[in-house]
Formats: C-alpha cells, structure tokens, sequence
C-alpha cells in the first residue's frame, strides 16, 4: 500500500510540474511549433518535457515571459494563437524563414515590450492592432516584404522607442519610403 500511494504521489508530482504555465500557453508555443516546421529547427524542443526546458522560452511565475528563437530555421507562418502568449514581455523571431502576415492577434500581447520579427520573409501589411500593445518599446520589422502604408498609430505608442523598419516596401501615408524611424 505505501508503495502504491508513493507512485500515486510521483506520477501527480510528475503531472504538476510538466504543466506550469496555461494550456492556452503551451497550445500556442506548441502551434508554433508545428506551423513552423519545429522538427526541422536548429535546436527543436522535445515536447514530450516541460516547458522550461524548451530553448527558447522563459517562464516565470508560471508564464511565458519571454520567446526567444533567432537563427533557428523557424519556416512557416507564425499562428494566430501567438496572441495567447498574454505575459509574453518580449518576442524576438530574427532572421529565421518565417512567411505570411503578421496575426493581428498580435495586438493582443498587452505586455510586449519587444517584438523582432526582423529577417524573415513577412508579407502583407503591418496590423494596425500592434498600436494595441501600449507597453511596446521596441519594434523591429525590417528586411520583410511589407507593403502598403506603415499604420501612423503605432509611431504614437506612448512608451516606443525605437522602431527598425529598413529594407521593406512600406511606405507612409504621404508615399513616402520609411527608412528608419528612432
């Protein structure tokens, strides 16, 4: 009987903390994952573990605080449930092969300070949903194959610092190519 009660204990230890952070959390890093192409990353994670042991990512206090993948051969479109990395303080996807347009449930990241999705293949426009994320600071897009106008609400947000946008086909809303804004 102790036996059994102690394996009880073991497999509910086991289960208590390989699920730390929301399942709405780890669905999207797991979406992530998959539409990207995770089993063919520089350093794929094994997600048959926890979490916290995925390169990459930081949890603390339970959360996603940080998704921190440069340089590690991300190819495919970034999925809509990325917005459901709520305490996500910073994003950076740099110089991967990532396509397709930005989720506008971007927007929904409220405690982003920095998103780099810079060096990849993004299309489309820029989500005007991004001036959602009043805690942005810094905002790197450039080296993507943006078009259209460059949404004038962001370059308002009231804790920006910095927004990196060269080498993109975005323009501002008087046509004029947007080079660097600081």
């Amino acid at each position: 009987m102790k036996t059994v009660f102690i394996l009880v204990l073991s497999i509910f230890s086991f289960t208590a903390t390989a699920t730390t952070i929301s399942s709405s959390e780890r669905q999207a890093l797991i979406d992530l994952y998959y539409a990207t192409d995770g089993d063919h990353w520089t350093e794929s994670w094994d997600l048959t573990t926890s979490v916290e042991n995925w390169k990459g990512v930081t949890v603390i206090d339970h959360k996603v605080v940080a998704l921190e993948l440069t340089n590690n051969n991300l190819n495919g479109e970034l999925p809509a449930s990325i917005g459901n990395l709520t305490h996500a303080k910073v994003i950076n996807l740099h110089n991967n092969n990532i396509q397709g347009k930005i989720p506008t449930t971007i927007g929904d990241l409220d405690q982003l300070k920095s998103l780099n999705l810079s060096l990849n293949i993004l299309q489309g426009s820029i989500p005007e949903e991004i001036s959602k994320i009043e805690s942005l600071e810094y905002l790197y897009l450039y080296a993507n194959d943006f078009t259209g106008i460059f949404p004038k609400k962001i370059s308002k947000l009231p804790n920006l610092r910095r927004i990196r946008m060269y080498a993109t086909n975005i323009k501002t809303d008087t046509s004029n190519t947007l080079a660097i804004i600081y």
